[in-house]
């Protein structure tokens, strides 16, 4: 019996070395998941913003002669901006003052 629980230890310390803990695998991604959570940082975000879609897509038309076909609300450091895709380009436009961050061709 001795030496069946002598054999059995080091599986069962070498066993737990490989999984993290609930703890530790939360300290890592830093960010939570809950669907309540998320929808009031973007209610947070919304609140924020200077123009709403209506205006950037107007805005866009007229900088770039294009619809744009997707535009999404984000943030990034202290940055508030506005990701738009049209057919032609990639475009990150400020939500507060209205200058383009970033325009690139597709």
């Amino acid at each position: 019996m001795k030496y069946f629980i002598v054999f059995f230890i080091p599986f069962i310390v070498f066993a737990s070395e490989g999984k993290l803990s609930p703890q530790e695998h939360n300290s890592i991604h830093g960010y939570n998941k809950k669907p309540t959570t998320k929808i009031k940082n973007e209610q947070n975000m919304h609140k924020l913003h200077k123009m709403d879609e209506k205006e950037v897509a107007v805005y866009v038309q007229e900088l770039t002669g294009e619809k744009p076909i997707k535009i999404s609300l984000t943030h990034q450091g202290t940055l508030l901006f506005y990701k738009i895709k049209t057919i032609s380009y990639y475009l990150e436009v400020n939500a507060l003052d209205k200058t383009v961050i970033k325009k690139e061709k597709r």
